[in-house]
């Protein structure tokens, strides 16, 4: 089985650099673009941990021209949510070949043959896929990796590179489902990862979107600035109360903690100075144009506005976020006190959810 991993950055870049570290498992498939893509394809993956620095040899490509599909084949999108659909739909439509044919003749579409995974952050990309293939599967991913040089990923814990929590989408899981998840499990295990999977995955996404409704914060006020804490704490019980008013249900802290077991313990990276944040702050620092705070904080609005309710504060968070994002704005733009000014007029402003 070959894992075609569509986003080689942060998450897909571990995932891919330390599949292909693994002898015993199908060398994976790398889909990457511009320098990072062309860094890749000349000089390897360097990947980069609290105990190894590894450079991978592992091939690459940057879109599905030139890329025979076979029917064993297992997308993984790594992409960004507000890029997802836009790679879902390169892919779609892609022939399939049989394993070891050496005919032409395709045998189908990917989007009728091939397994989706969706490695993102949030609760859209689920949904997004399912329009597009037949067989979702969602993954809540629990990885501390950084991506801001071309060629280059970091992850910041060790020996684990992270837990992974996998789970069919939209339907119960069948035989063939758990035949899959398994085998999935044995490769990703034997790479370094941690792999549970689950007959409800989006109740761990939820859980994991209430997190990282702080990467919004760390992109505007910078990692650890003093006091984010506490207006983290602000959008989350509003984005709380909007899940107790819409009826979704998430896993309980002492349930988070038991999963995650001693293996979450980020670490020093050698080489490696000051403070690194998550992706959003990431796509600030690479100038990347644009942030996924709109299917973050802004999957909050959404839940919301759906009920005729409001979240004003996550509201104002997605739409600071994505103009400084859009204008170009280096991450930490604001101060904590001015962002927490905004949070407050926002408060005042009118309907909030219920406590």
């Amino acid at each position: 089985m070959r894992y075609v991993i569509v986003g080689a950055g942060a998450i897909g870049g571990v995932i891919g650099g330390r599949l292909a570290e693994h002898e015993a498992v199908h060398p994976p498939l790398l889909i990457a673009r511009g320098e990072h893509g062309a860094a890749i394809k000349h000089g390897g993956l360097r990947v980069r941990s609290p105990e190894t620095d590894v450079v991978v040899h592992v091939p690459s490509a940057d879109g599905p021209d030139g890329v025979r599909l076979r029917a064993d084949d297992v997308l993984v999108f790594a992409t960004k949510t507000q890029a997802v659909e836009t790679a879902l739909r390169q892919w779609v439509d892609q022939p399939v070949y049989a394993q070891g044919d050496g005919e032409e003749r395709p045998i189908g579409t990917a989007g009728e043959l091939l397994p989706v995974f969706t490695a993102l952050n949030g609760v859209e990309s689920e949904r997004i896929a399912l329009r597009y293939f037949a067989r979702v599967f969602g993954v809540c991913v629990w990885v501390p990796a950084v991506h801001l040089t071309p060629g280059e990923v970091v992850v910041r814990i060790a020996p684990s590179s992270g837990t992974f929590i996998v789970g069919r989408y939209g339907t119960a899981a069948t035989e063939a489902d758990r035949e899959l998840l398994e085998t999935l499990g044995t490769d990703w295990r034997a790479a370094t990862f941690r792999i549970f999977a689950v007959d409800d995955v989006m109740r761990w996404k939820h859980r994991k979107l209430l997190s990282n409704l702080g990467n919004a914060l760390q992109a505007l006020l910078g990692p650890g600035a003093d006091g984010a804490d506490a207006l983290q704490k602000r959008l989350r019980t509003e984005a709380e109360g909007v899940y107790r008013a819409a009826g979704v249900t998430w896993p309980t802290d002492a349930e988070e903690k038991e999963w995650r077991a001693d293996a979450f313990q980020i670490r020093a990276v050698p080489g490696f100075e000051g403070s690194l944040g998550g992706s959003s702050w990431q796509s600030m620092q690479r100038g990347a144009g644009s942030v996924e705070t709109d299917f973050l904080n802004g999957e909050i609005v959404l839940l919301a506005r759906s009920l005729g309710l409001a979240a004003p504060l996550n509201a104002v968070v997605q739409r600071l976020t994505r103009r400084a994002a859009g204008s170009g704005s280096a991450a930490a733009s604001m101060t904590v006190d001015e962002l927490a000014a905004a949070l407050d007029a926002a408060e005042g402003s009118g309907a909030v959810v219920p406590r």
